[in-house]
């Protein structure tokens, strides 16, 4: 935990990028990501698949656990008519520990874990993981977490809504007892459906628990370039940190940022 300011305003940032140790990166999906693994490797798993985004961390993250696992991993690594810098990084990565990279076209990433889904039964006793990892896993260590956390006093939370399973983590963890729930969303989309899987991740009714989701209509790989005072992910929860700067004067305080590190 630790402190920065914003206008005159003290804001108590959860830095849950520090979640991970290095080799791993600052994704806190992994503490929910490293349990479902183990639990593959028990039921005899022995290839997972997972197919990537131009700018998500899930793919090292994975890609680091298979080989401490001794899992091994197929990365379905999305093919641009030029590549970002994102990209280029994340793929050396995956290369370093060990992951197969298969091309695959860019585009819908539904359609094309479809595709994978398919190109996997060729691998014996293997696995597609969902896109985004929205494993239960992650929702009750990042609910743990959040039990783990002083809130005292607290009367505004702030997180970055993704796959939706982190904030179905805050939920779980604060459920009816805690501050009014900013949930912003790194990308456009259906609210009433992302609303909806995200209490029923949560296992939270929807009633009686102040949650206001957000869509301020950023697409999924618009970034936001501003001076954050402690590492935020331009494309994740930097759009949520740029929402609370701008929203500040109207929300109660005192103010939590949950820094996810997606």
């Amino acid at each position: 935990m630790e402190c920065c300011q914003i206008k005159e305003y003290p804001v108590l940032v959860k830095r849950e990028d520090l979640s991970a140790i290095p080799p791993l990166p600052p994704f806190s999906k992994v503490r929910g990501v490293y349990p479902h693994m183990v639990e593959l490797k028990k039921m005899g798993i022995e290839t997972v698949g997972y197919v990537e985004t131009s700018i998500s961390m899930a793919g090292i993250a994975v890609s680091v656990l298979g080989q401490k696992l001794g899992i091994k991993v197929v990365i379905f690594d999305p093919q641009y008519k030029q590549d970002n810098e994102v990209l280029i990084k994340h793929r050396s990565k995956w290369k370093e520990f060990g992951a197969e990279l298969l091309p695959i076209k860019a585009g819908m990433a539904k359609v094309n874990w479809n595709i994978a889904r398919k190109v996997m039964k060729s691998y014996p006793n293997s696995i597609l993981l969902p896109l985004g990892l929205p494993f239960k896993e992650t929702i009750e260590a990042t609910a743990k977490e959040v039990q783990r956390t002083d809130l005292t006093g607290i009367k505004s939370l702030i997180v970055s809504v993704g796959s939706g399973t982190i904030c179905a983590g805050v939920l779980k963890g604060i459920g009816n007892r805690g501050p009014n729930i900013y949930g912003v969303m790194c990308r456009k989309g259906n609210m009433p459906k992302k609303r909806k899987k995200i209490f029923l991740g949560s296992g939270v009714l929807d009633i009686g628990i102040d949650f206001t989701l957000i869509d301020m209509g950023y697409e999924y790989t618009d970034r936001v370039d501003m001076e954050i005072p402690f590492p935020c992910n331009p494309y994740y929860d930097g759009k949520a940190f740029k929402w609370l700067v701008d929203n500040i004067d109207n929300i109660q305080k005192p103010v939590m940022f949950w820094n996810i590190g997606e």
